[in-house]
């Protein structure tokens, strides 16, 4: 998949996974549109690739309040109806051990709403700018530290600790890559979720005091082959640890479990 004029939008640009990946599809030749939520070190980064002969758009929002998601997506579809690709990036690690709950702009649970509900809520708001494009893909970056979801205490209200919020969040952001793959596949819309790399030195690594254990550049590695490559043109609904197709948590695997999920995230999103 030649990336020259396709319009990539990468959520979490301006550091770590998401500008290294940033940098890697600029000199593929892609139009890039990128988000972040520091609209100087966002305004900055693109002036750079403009300086560079890059075409690229900064999207200012920030992912704890779901009305500037909705944003991004109107601001986006007016200057661009056409998305080829969206990486969502994006999210919140676990944070430093023993750190408390915390909550979104709308009163979620921060984990779950950053790295779960604006994901699957911005990509919902594109599927007609990505049904636009002829081969579309939609890549979810996902993690190997999926944790079992309880949807009587889906905010974690009784029962927090920042390492399972943060693999709640992954893994609905799994199960949705199962059900929208499974709802746009044939539309020639194809939808992955990956587990780019172990421990990248990213500041959400380094917030929880874990040595690093790969690099970000293989991180984006495994991610551009799903963005790319002809891997992520067949890999509808499939789960990657790196570069290798991998088994998610039992539960993504679950239909009924999955229909559950998806329902309180409706509910959610429609308070």
């Amino acid at each position: 998949m030649s990336m020259s004029r396709k319009t990539v939008l990468i959520t979490g640009a301006t550091a770590g996974l998401g500008r290294c990946l940033a940098e890697q599809l600029a000199d593929r030749g892609a139009r890039l549109m990128l988000h972040g939520r520091d609209e100087k070190v966002l305004a900055a980064q693109c002036r750079d690739f403009r300086a560079k002969g890059v075409e690229a758009h900064p999207l200012v929002a920030d992912f704890s309040a779901l009305s500037e998601v909705h944003d991004l997506a109107g601001r986006l579809e007016a200057q661009r109806p056409t998305v080829d690709v969206l990486i969502n990036n994006a999210g919140v690690g676990p944070g430093t051990e023993g750190a408390g709950r915390e909550i979104s702009k709308d009163g979620h649970e921060l984990r779950f709403a950053v790295g779960y509900l604006a994901p699957y809520l911005l990509t919902r708001l594109l599927l007609p700018a990505l049904r636009r494009s002829p081969s579309a893909r939609v890549v979810n970056v996902g993690s190997a530290a999926q944790a079992e979801i309880d949807l009587a205490d889906l905010e974690m209200a009784t029962s927090y600790q920042g390492w399972i919020a943060y693999g709640r969040a992954k893994l609905a952001l799994a199960s949705f890559t199962v059900d929208l793959a499974e709802e746009v596949g044939a539309e020639g819309i194809a939808v992955s979720c990956v587990h780019p790399a172990d421990l990248m030195p990213t500041a959400l690594v380094r917030e929880t005091g874990l040595e690093p254990a790969s690099t970000i550049e293989q991180g984006a590695e495994a991610v551009l082959r799903l963005a790319c490559s002809p891997v992520g043109e067949t890999a509808g609904g499939q789960y990657f640890h790196g570069l290798t197709p991998a088994a998610p948590h039992d539960d993504v695997m679950d239909p009924d479990k999955r229909r559950r999920l998806r329902e309180a995230t409706e509910r959610l999103l429609a308070d």
